[in-house]
């Protein structure tokens, strides 16, 4: 009687961790091979730190399902208002590619980007980078 109580339990805790984790999004945060070497991008959804990714390198994260204002930043103080935010609604079940990118100009400051990106995208940057 024990053993199969306890395998009951088991059982519904098994089931209620795969339903946990159905009801999260999936979001992958990619930094491809470029600028800024040695520094770490700090990325934010709706002004909380997720992420810190250096070069060549990403993250999996399961994020609860809703609305988010992404972006990224060097270390510092967040911004109250970030140069460029990509909003997203993050639906349950389902998986996203965000690239992490700074770009700048000839004699000034540059500006992040976080991109949304295609599975086939990100999978070429994964397998690129080696890292």
């Amino acid at each position: 009687m024990k053993k199969t109580l306890c395998l009951f339990a088991l059982l519904f805790a098994i089931q209620f961790q795969i339903q946990a984790q159905s009801e999260k999004a999936t979001v992958y945060l990619l930094r491809p091979d470029g600028l800024d070497d040695f520094v770490p991008y700090y990325t934010y959804f709706n002004q909380k730190l997720i992420s810190k990714l250096g070069e060549g390198k990403y993250s999996t994260h399961q994020i609860d399902p809703g609305f988010y204002e992404i972006h990224t930043q060097y270390r510092g103080k967040i911004k109250s208002d970030p140069e460029t935010v990509l909003s997203l609604n993050l639906e349950a079940g389902q998986t996203y590619y965000i690239t992490l990118t700074t770009k700048t100009k000839a004699f000034g400051k540059g500006k992040f980007y976080c991109i949304q990106v295609s599975e086939k995208e990100a999978k070429e940057l994964i397998g690129s980078s080696g890292k």
